[in-house]
């Protein structure tokens, strides 16, 4: 699958779920840098803003070592902080016929999942978002839709 539908099949998979939560969803214009959903629940008139990043196959490790984890790669520019800013980390797991995993992180939670790359002269190159199978970053973040409904009211 093309990056681009990889990525526009996680923004669509993100905002089919908040719609069937009962929330008003939408997407925005292409090329927007940082947010890809605005979800909004009418009763209350609480919004939020999200940045969708999505892998066909995040889920990854290394047999030997018997450690497993996700990875998505999130880039070094600035990212919000703000209470009302989330990212969703989707992982389509291979094909369509799979449920995708989605990991909920707050903004200001994210920064403690980062897994920075640097150069030689220690200038910051990369980043990718990491979350260990089995870690209490898992059990907070991973299909926890319910963050949402928090946020929203």
């Amino acid at each position: 699958m093309e990056k681009v539908l990889t990525g526009a099949a996680g923004e669509y998979y993100v905002a089919f779920r908040l719609a069937a939560m009962g929330y008003a969803v939408g997407l925005t214009t292409r090329g927007v840098s940082t947010i890809d959903l605005i979800a909004a629940n009418v009763k209350t008139s609480k919004s939020i803003t999200i940045q969708t990043k999505t892998m066909l196959n995040a889920f990854t490790g290394s047999k030997k070592d018997a450690e497993y984890w996700w990875k998505w790669r999130l880039g070094i520019s600035a990212k919000p902080v703000e209470d009302t800013f989330f990212f969703t980390f989707v992982d389509i797991k291979g094909d369509a016929s799979n449920v995708p995993d989605v990991f909920i992180v707050p903004s200001a939670k994210v920064s403690r999942l980062f897994d920075d790359y640097k150069n030689d002269k220690g200038e910051l190159v990369d980043r990718w978002v990491g979350i260990t199978k089995g870690s209490d970053e898992e059990k907070k973040y991973r299909n926890r839709w319910d963050i949402f409904q928090k946020a929203l009211g």
